[in-house]
């Protein structure tokens, strides 16, 4: 590499961070996107040569973590330099509207998590981060050792959306504020000045997911049926219950279909359709999980 040089024309815009990676210098390198939950995450897999570009400025806050060692990095957001030796498993944020250069320069992979800002004002305020990431203090354009929790939960978020029950928000959306809250230092989604163990907000939802636990939920509705925004919501539905929402109505689905299961001669793919999973597949994964057994031998057992 003889010097940086523009990913995409510089007066080319892009609409969020995959679509300048498919319509830039990145597109030749080999990657694997994904998109879900209903704030609009993005993932992407991807596996690079070694790169001396300037990035055109996305709408969106992006992780970028290093999946292999590799040495000489180099990356700065208009701030400075920030030059690390080693790039395995080190994390780094590139601010909302900003172009950036970023320098490696041996071979590597990444793993990067793009958050559109627009989607998401409301909680990363509330995460107490600002717009353009300022908040996260030294790890904005720096390269620095990730948390086993924050990369066990991008790890997680990565299975969610190859998941086929994905069509769900619902736990995607939740590891999302997970994620912005541990890496901000809030730590767990701990309740904002306390919750009552009766709060008639988190009541209101709770009957809501009685009556609709077999339709796709997001944490954005049910937040909307607490009257309280998604961050706030996630906080004070599992300071009230005892669980975060997404376990929540997992368990009761699961529950749900025992009961048929066990009262009924619904097919078993019926039974996965009224319970809120994608499939049939999904429903025996999470009765094995929930119960230690299959959803055939729980309809059994209420036969002998």
């Amino acid at each position: 590499m003889t010097g940086p040089q523009h990913a995409a024309d510089p007066d080319q815009s892009f609409s969020n961070f995959a679509d300048f990676y498919r319509k830039s210098a990145y597109s030749v390198f080999p990657q694997d996107h994904r998109t879900g939950g209903s704030f609009g995450v993005t993932m992407m897999k991807v596996d690079q040569e070694p790169i001396d570009f300037i990035d055109a400025p996305v709408p969106d806050l992006v992780f970028c973590r290093g999946d292999t060692e590799s040495l000489g990095v180099m990356i700065d957001c208009g701030d400075g330099p920030d030059i690390s030796g080693r790039f395995s498993r080190g994390l780094a944020i590139y601010p909302a509207n900003t172009a950036n250069r970023t320098q490696v320069q041996h071979s590597h992979a990444l793993t990067q998590l793009a958050l559109p800002v627009a989607s998401l004002t409301e909680e990363i305020h509330s995460a107490g981060i600002t717009q353009d990431g300022s908040s996260f203090g030294p790890w904005l354009g720096r390269l620095r050792p990730q948390p086993l929790s924050t990369s066990r939960l991008m790890d997680r978020m990565w299975q969610v959306l190859q998941d086929p029950s994905k069509t769900d928000h619902l736990l995607l959306d939740g590891l999302t504020l997970q994620f912005l809250a541990e890496l901000s230092g809030a730590g767990d989604l701990a309740p904002l000045g306390g919750a009552h163990p009766e709060d008639e907000r988190i009541v209101r939802v709770i009957d809501y997911i009685e009556a609709h636990y077999g339709e796709a939920l997001s944490i954005g509705e049910l937040a909307a049926v607490a009257c309280l925004s998604p961050g706030h919501f996630s906080r004070t539905f599992k300071a009230t219950v005892g669980a975060p929402v997404w376990t929540y109505v997992t368990c009761r689905r699961c529950e749900r279909a025992k009961e048929m299961l066990l009262t009924t001669r619904l097919p078993l793919t019926e039974i996965a359709y009224r319970c809120g999973f994608a499939n049939q597949g999904h429903l025996t994964r999470l009765c094995n999980e929930h119960f230690g057994t299959t959803p055939g031998a729980i309809r059994q057992s209420g036969l002998s």
